[in-house]
């Protein structure tokens, strides 16, 4: 068996660039946070920020809501 003295081919991911975070209906604050999120995901925004844009769409998706508690 010979040994392999070169790495192989790399790994590609693809990058989600049309992930959209759904912010509640009816939330001011994930309004709000969709808003950022929009701002920091438009590479014509001079707010622009990939990572920030990322930090936003976790925190839309993790947002609190007691009555979607209440529903369950």
């Amino acid at each position: 068996m010979a040994t392999q003295t070169t790495q192989g081919k790399p790994v590609e991911l693809p990058y989600p660039t049309s992930f959209e975070p759904e912010p509640v209906r009816g939330c001011d604050v994930c309004a709000a946070l969709a808003r950022q999120w929009r701002e920091a995901s438009n590479s014509r925004s001079p707010a622009y920020d990939p990572s920030h844009a990322t930090d936003l769409a976790v925190e839309i998706q993790r947002h609190p809501h007691d009555w979607k508690k209440a529903r369950r």
